[in-house]
């Protein structure tokens, strides 16, 4: 009998340590994956979002043209003789609010460009230097006349017809 008290209170010890055992391995591979997480997050994304500007690309809104017609005729009185000045012109604009704007008021504008281009020097608008600053009172103009409704901007005009005669 004093065997049989031996042996269940071995087996009873056997079995507290092999659980004490279980709960440690259990403790000790909690620990473990833990430790493997904090140590790849540290590592990965120790990197501190603040310190690094934010690249921010501007979208740039493609340009939208409106042809101006009908063309503009001007007559220059040039030595005696009856010159002529054709322009055909397209706007150019990334504000399509202004492009609606300029139709709007075209006819205000149309009178307005008809007497910038009759007060010019039919010599000077031969040379390109003429055509050149022809086109940067133009788009002066326009912009004055915008600005002065309330509207937007436009960008650049393109002559896609000029002739004189």
């Amino acid at each position: 009998m004093a065997e049989e008290e031996n042996n269940a209170e071995g087996q009873e010890n056997e079995g507290g340590s092999k659980k004490k055992l279980i709960i440690i391995i259990a403790l000790v591979a909690v620990l473990a994956v833990g430790l493997s997480v904090g140590v790849t997050i540290f590592l990965l994304g120790g990197e501190d979002e603040a310190s690094e500007p934010a690249v921010v690309e501007e979208v740039k809104i493609p340009l939208s043209y409106t042809p101006i017609t009908p063309p503009f005729l001007v007559t220059f009185d040039v030595d005696g003789r009856q010159r002529y000045m054709q322009i055909s012109l397209s706007v150019a604009s990334r504000d399509i609010s202004s492009l609606a704007a300029l139709d709007h008021h075209m006819p205000l504008i149309r009178s307005r460009l008809l007497n910038v281009y009759a007060d010019q020097d039919f010599q000077a608008v031969r040379t390109e230097e003429g055509k050149l600053a022809l086109q940067a009172k133009t788009i002066e103009e326009i912009n004055k006349i915008l600005t002065s409704e309330g509207a937007g901007e436009i960008e650049n005009i393109y002559f896609t017809n000029f002739v004189l005669q």
